[in-house]
């Protein structure tokens, strides 16, 4: 019952908020609008500026940096002691011929001036001026006959005019030849911004001011005018033209404004005066002139600009300055402001998309906690150890609690009524902050182990505190009236947020509940249950940050996970907002990211990747990129737009260049080449491409984008037409390729600024890879005839081949047929002939022994007819014969046919055995069949040894037993003998000799010669004492 009367006013209450908050968001955008471009009007202190310091450790020749000025490829020239250097933002490397001492015969370099056709004037300390093209270096100085000269600064007027300051004087050179301005006295070595052109108009002719140690002086019509000034404000030692053309003159203890010109003696005015006297001058895009001074540091003077009074700030040792000597000043095209220093190095400053906000700005807070933007424009900052803070405008005060300590750390921030700040610590209960009074209450529950860390008023009007114990939650929108509801015991609450339906979200350490009236929900779909945070977009919707799990889109009772790219995705997300542009910023351990609203919607709707993140940190002006602190909320907007963020090193907030990070559109330019991974960058050629020779394993292109400010955030995307199917993205400033194919390329890369489209123009280059001499076309034609060539000669070599070894079987089988003939038919009709005359002797009746020595006869030639026929048949199924090689030929002819007789024949090579023609093989293995068939059938040997010799164009087969032998001179007395008679024939068609010894009972020995052409054989592996068989 008592919610009803409340319940019944909600609706003109929510209608009355939502037109509050239309009415905001309507402003809010109008002023976003507004603020997308950097006014004059806005002023950053000077400890807001994002500083970066480079030193020797850091590659920097040397700690004293002379001057600075910027050449037209948009790299940094910086004159030094060892001369002249460049600088991309990120690498120093020496120009040129003039890289080292011995090229400027071992003089300091003070001065460098880009010229007009792609050269570079440089001014030495005791060499004079060099002029350097790409024909060369020239010594102008010397030339004219002005010898050691100590170049101070030079410049270059609207005629192209180069003006020379020395320790002489004032020079120009002008037709090719240096000339001196005479009566214009000395120069002081501290005196190097000496000139200011005037290019006149109205009938005044152009002129050129400067100063010396001798004064302020005019040169006009080839006339010089001593120029006076007041003597109050000192001697002149600075001279500087802004980009209005307003002329800035700086003394031995002032900044002099020069209101006239015109006149003999200019009208000035002092507007600020300095300890030191003024070394350098230089004015940026803001209209402010920075001084720097010989001394004491660093001044700005800024002028008034509408309601915006002028003002003066300085930067010295005392604000953590490297060197309070300023050498050098130059703001390049990106208006960064670069300091050259005496000892300190070479600093750049910048307007960076989030300035700091902390004890060098007059907030005594180290660690941030909360920040929270009221109603009423207010912002409300809490510290982790230093208490509250309320800044108004620019005021910015300490809020005492009462009872509590200093000490004591703030956890959680909100608002009740408009005009109402509750305040949560960690263990002295909540605070309730007014115009008129502080309130104090304890819940009972508080401790060093237990603290408030978390705090909703509801659109309902209900307080929820939100602790390690669980939720109170009072009903009547303060502590100690009316009982508390206590939620979700024992649970470590970390965040609170209402949702649209009126529904009280809650996130804790076991992850994410709804609690509407008494009912609680748990989400679902969490990837990691520690929930660090719940941010409300513009839209209405809420995404859930947890600890290692990123980001998540609450939809219902469930939360649709958002997969970030690369390592960003694990990141503990501790606060989130929206800004007026479409973006969603992060706070993160490592940084703050900016993410587009637009496609992390689209990516959890597709369960795609958000590809487009830009991750802030220390280079983007931040102190620290820690934004883990557990205190609610971590981050804030403001009703400008401006956003608040807390760090574990103050607080930081967006500043007009936070949407883009600087205007400029990155552009990729190709650089170089390197022939190998760890080699040094080579030139390209002028037409655009690259010639890579046959079999080079390793490719690397460099390229870059010129950005001075940050180049950090510069993001590339590169791929090698015919190589590549896609694009590459990348910080990386190099691609390397290994082992590309042959053939042509185009590699193509393109530059942005991390976050933003891909809008530049890409960068192209031709690379073709050469291929080895062996994968060129005429190569392939070339060995394509020539296997043909191959094949033809195989294939004839082949059918000759063939042809011989047809011609060898044909030969050998008309020998057969002949063999057969000649002796098998010879034989079988000698047997006829002895049987018809036994049975003529048996018809007849004649002698009986005369008939028995016929059939003895008869069986004689049967036997040895039955032995031609046996080795006829072995010769035609014995295929291994035609291999060439004799000794193999033997052996197996030998191990066919005796090794049923036990009887030791023995095969001996002596000398390199060579392949003979197969005919020669056949003829030689008959002979030493027959040879040892013989001395079987009729010697009765115990012992056989065949020998073969192989001499110089003859080879020697000796058949020797030690059977019964015979008579010489009668080689057939052993009747039906005709083995002889073969073997004798076989020799003879070999065109060989054939040679019988023997000797009664000691045996006999057939010797054999053969002659063979030395180019037809060829050797075969020795093999001597070749045993065939033991019987």
């Amino acid at each position: 019952m008592k919610n009803t009367p409340r319940s019944g006013n909600r609706g003109p209450r929510i209608r009355i908020q939502f037109l509050i908050v239309l009415m905001a968001f309507v402003a809010g955008c109008a002023y976003a609008g507004q603020a997308a471009v950097p006014t004059p009007g806005v002023r950053l202190r000077l400890s807001e500026y994002q500083k970066q310091n480079w030193q020797v450790e850091e590659g920097l020749s040397e700690n004293n940096v002379r001057q600075i000025t910027q050449s037209t490829d948009r790299k940094l020239l910086l004159a030094t002691f060892s001369g002249v250097l460049t600088f991309d933002g990120q690498r120093f490397e020496p120009v040129g011929t003039v890289k080292n001492p011995a090229g400027v015969n071992g003089a300091a370099v003070n001065a460098m001036l880009p010229g007009l056709d792609n050269d570079l004037w440089v001014g030495t300390d005791g060499s004079g001026v060099l002029h350097q093209t790409a024909a060369g270096v020239v010594n102008v100085s010397e030339q004219a006959g002005l010898l050691h000269e100590r170049i101070r600064t030079m410049m270059l007027d609207h005629a192209g005019t180069l003006w020379v300051a020395t320790h002489n004087g004032i020079e120009r050179f002008r037709n090719g030849r240096l000339e001196r301005i005479p009566g214009t006295g000395t120069i002081a070595g501290d005196i190097t911004v000496v000139f200011a052109d005037c290019r006149g108009g109205n009938g005044i002719p152009g002129s050129m001011l400067f100063i010396t140690s001798n004064g302020l002086f005019r040169w006009r019509s080839e006339a010089l005018q001593a120029l006076p000034l007041p003597r109050q404000y000192g001697s002149p030692t600075a001279l500087f033209r802004d980009r209005d053309g307003g002329l800035w003159i700086g003394t031995d203890h002032a900044l002099l404004q020069v209101l006239d010109e015109s006149a003999n003696a200019p009208v000035v005015k002092e507007v600020m005066g300095t300890k030191s006297p003024v070394t350098q001058l230089v004015s940026d895009a803001g209209r402010n002139v920075w001084v720097g001074t010989r001394h004491d540091g660093l001044w700005r003077y800024s002028p008034a600009i509408g309601k915006v009074a002028a003002e003066t700030a300085h930067w010295g040792a005392r604000e953590g300055f490297e060197d309070e000597t300023v050498r050098s000043l130059f703001v390049d095209d990106e208006d960064n402001l670069w300091i050259g220093m005496l000892t300190g190095g070479l600093s750049r400053w910048r307007k960076a998309p989030f300035a700091p906000y902390g004890r060098q700005e007059g907030l005594a807070v180290g660690y941030a906690a909360a920040a929270f933007a009221d109603s009423r424009g207010d912002l409300w900052l809490g510290s982790w150890g230093q208490g509250l803070f309320h800044k108004h405008g620019e005021v910015t005060v300490p809020v005492p609690l009462p009872e509590m300590q200093p000490s004591t750390p703030i956890r959680a921030l909100t608002e009740g009524k408009p005009g109402e700040i509750w305040v949560g610590t960690w263990f002295d209960g909540v605070y309730r902050v007014t115009e008129k009074k502080k309130q104090h209450y304890r819940l009972g529950i508080e401790s060093p182990v237990n603290a408030v860390s978390a705090l909703l008023y509801s659109r309902e009007g209900e307080l929820w505190i939100g602790t390690y114990t669980g939720i109170f939650r009072f009903s009547s929108g303060e502590p100690g009236k009316g009982a508390a509801d206590r939620l979700l015991d024992n649970k470590l609450i970390t965040c609170l947020s209402q949702d649209q339906d009126g529904s009280v979200l809650v996130g804790t350490s076991e992850g994410l509940f709804r609690v509407k009236g008494q009912t609680v929900t748990a989400i679902k779909g969490l990837t990691h249950p520690y929930v660090l945070s719940l941010s409300r977009d513009l839209a209405g919707d809420i995404w859930v940050g947890s600890r290692r799990g990123g980001l998540g889109l609450l939809q219902g009772d469930h939360v649709a996970p958002l997969q970030v790219g690369g390592a960003l995705g694990s990141l503990p997300i501790y606060s989130g907002l929206e800004d007026f542009d479409g973006h969603l910023w992060l706070g993160t351990s490592r940084g703050i990211l900016r993410v587009s609203r637009e496609q992390m919607q689209r990516a959890v709707d597709r369960h795609g990747t958000v590809p487009d993140v830009v991750l802030f940190g220390k280079a983007d002006g931040m102190r620290s990129s820690d934004c883990s602190g557990p205190s609610q909320p971590g981050a804030t907007r403001m009703a400008d737009g401006t956003l608040w963020f807390a760090t574990t090193r103050g607080f930081v907030h967006t500043t007009a260049v936070a949407e883009d990070a600087g205007p400029r559109v990155a552009v990729a330019s190709i650089e170089g080449w390197s022939s190998a991974a760890s080699g040094e960058m080579e030139t390209l050629r002028s037409n655009g491409t690259l010639e890579l020779k046959p079999g080079q394993a390793d490719l690397r292109i460099f390229y870059d984008a010129r950005e001075l400010s940050n180049p950090g955030q510069i993001e590339f995307r590169y791929r090698l037409d015919g190589y590549d199917s896609e694009w590459t993205t990348t910080h990386l400033r190099a691609a390397h390729y290994q082992h590309l194919p042959p053939g042509h390329y185009r590699f193509e890369v393109q530059a942005r600024k991390s976050g933003t489209d891909w809008i530049s123009p890409s960068a192209a280059l031709g690379v073709r890879q050469m291929p080895h001499f062996y994968a060129r076309w005429y190569f392939m034609v070339a060995m394509l005839l020539l296997c043909g060539a191959a094949a033809v000669v195989w294939y004839r070599r082949r059918m000759h081949r063939m042809r011989a070894s047809l011609a060898v079987i044909v030969e050998e089988r008309n020998r057969i047929a002949r063999e057969c003939h000649d002796t098998l038919m010879a034989g079988f009709a000698a047997v006829a002939w002895q049987v018809e005359a036994t049975a003529k002797r048996l018809v007849d009746g004649g002698d009986p022994a005369a008939a028995v020595q016929s059939c003895e006869l008869a069986h004689s030639m049967v036997v040895h007819c039955q032995a031609e026929a046996r080795r006829i048949i072995w010769d035609l199924r014995d295929s291994q014969e035609l291999s060439g090689v004799l000794s193999h030929a033997l052996s197996r002819a030998i191990d066919a046919h005796y090794r049923e007789h036990s009887i030791h024949v023995d095969l001996q090579v002596d000398g390199t055995e060579l392949v003979l023609p197969p005919g020669s093989v056949h003829h030689l293995v008959c002979i030493g069949q027959e040879a040892i068939s013989n001395a079987l059938r009729h010697a009765s040997p115990q012992r056989i040894d065949v020998r073969l010799v192989f001499n110089k164009g003859e080879v020697r087969l000796e058949v020797k037993d030690d059977g019964c032998g015979f008579q010489p001179g009668r080689p057939s007395a052993k009747k039906g003998h005709f083995g002889m008679m073969v073997m004798e024939e076989r020799a003879r068609k070999l065109g060989g000799d054939f040679a019988v010894r023997s000797t009664l009972h000691l045996g006999t020995e057939i010797v054999v010669r053969v002659p063979f052409s030395a180019g037809d054989a060829m050797p075969v592996a020795e093999r001597n004492a070749l045993s065939a068989a033991m019987w």
